[in-house]
């Protein structure tokens, strides 16, 4: 498991738990399997893209709020370090997250 899917899953744990959702709700209002929450919770399985906007609509949050990691903020050395332990597949899902949060400009 990468930095990226850690800090991933981490954030979406902290924002269904501020939401007041169980993993049981969460994985109702997505129409998908209690354990598939958890997998995501834990780093076990990958979040699918076109999950992502769903998984926001469904905590009540904009998508760019999975992404802030507020510890990994502090120094470009950390977001360096983030983006280097990114494979290909992650770099093009956040390069497609961070075009599509300047779209709302």
């Amino acid at each position: 498991m990468t930095d990226f899917q850690k800090q991933f899953a981490n954030k979406l744990k902290e924002i269904r738990i501020m939401a007041g959702l169980s993993q049981e709700q969460l994985a109702e209002k997505l129409g998908v399997a209690t354990k598939t929450v958890s997998y995501w919770e834990n780093g076990h399985n990958a979040v699918t893209f076109n999950k992502i906007p769903l998984i926001a609509s469904a905590l009540g949050v904009p998508v760019y709020k999975l992404f802030v990691f507020g510890d990994l903020l502090g120094t470009d050395e950390e977001i360096n370090n983030l983006l280097s332990s990114l494979n290909e597949r992650e770099r093009r899902c956040i390069s497609t997250v961070i075009k599509s949060i300047l779209s709302l400009k």
